[in-house]
């Protein structure tokens, strides 16, 4: 076989395995693990989902200002009964008032003591147009703004934020300094560039035993003890 061929091989293995996402929890660094889940995932039994030792888990409650996720209320009363530590999510719209946002999220989602700080997932998506134009990231970084000081008042503690790369240079870094930092990155650790990271979601194909479908995968980034950071009181 030719050097050619043999280093054209090791750069597939190499390009594979970057692009592929990890499927499960493997990490020898990090011990706190999470999941997180919408109406795309199933309806999941939270009994298996305790036997493979998770200890968080995030539900999406809210989207706009009008969309319930139809699986909310099932997974969080039942992830509750299994002793998994539950927190509730809001996917924020660009377009809309984060005020009647924060009402939205603030209405519909259920906050009990114990239970993880709410936190705004803010990516892009067919409702989310990738744009750099100025005044277009400025009105949705005000809007997110209104959102989260909203929540800050109710709760007393900062929402934690959810972002990936882009959205997070966008809109993120420098305006929400105070906020706990969860991190979409497939392929990377997140760097110490990212202020305040916390949670590192790190697969959108993670599979469980006894668990139909993926799942997104979590790791919370410190200690179990120090875990409790991110629970309200």
């Amino acid at each position: 076989m030719s050097v050619a061929v043999c280093l054209g091989i090791a750069a597939f293995f190499v390009i594979k395995g970057f692009f592929e996402e990890p499927e499960s929890f493997d990490s020898s660094k990090y011990f706190v693990k999470g999941i997180d889940v919408s109406h795309h995932n199933p309806i999941l039994n939270w009994d298996n989902v305790m036997e493979q030792d998770i200890t968080f888990a995030y539900l999406k409650s809210t989207e706009g200002t009008t969309h319930e996720d139809r699986n909310y209320p099932f997974n969080y009363d039942l992830a509750r009964k299994s002793n998994i530590k539950v927190g509730s999510y809001h996917f924020y719209t660009f377009a809309l008032s984060g005020e009647e946002q924060a009402k939205h999220f603030l209405k519909t989602a259920k906050f009990n003591s114990g239970d993880l700080i709410p936190a705004i997932d803010v990516e892009h998506s067919p409702a989310n147009p990738y744009s750099k134009d100025k005044e277009f990231v400025e009105t949705v970084v005000k809007e997110l703004k209104r959102m989260e000081n909203k929540l800050y008042e109710h709760f007393g503690v900062h929402p934690i934020i959810y972002t990936n790369r882009d959205c997070y240079k966008l809109y993120i870094k420098g305006n929400f300094t105070k906020n706990i930092i969860w991190m979409c990155d497939l392929h990377n650790e997140p760097s110490d560039d990212v202020n305040n990271w916390k949670i590192w979601q790190f697969s959108h194909k993670g599979e469980l035993p006894g668990v139909d479908g993926h799942v997104d995968l979590n790791y919370y980034r410190y200690t179990f003890n120090e875990f409790k950071e991110l629970l309200l009181p």
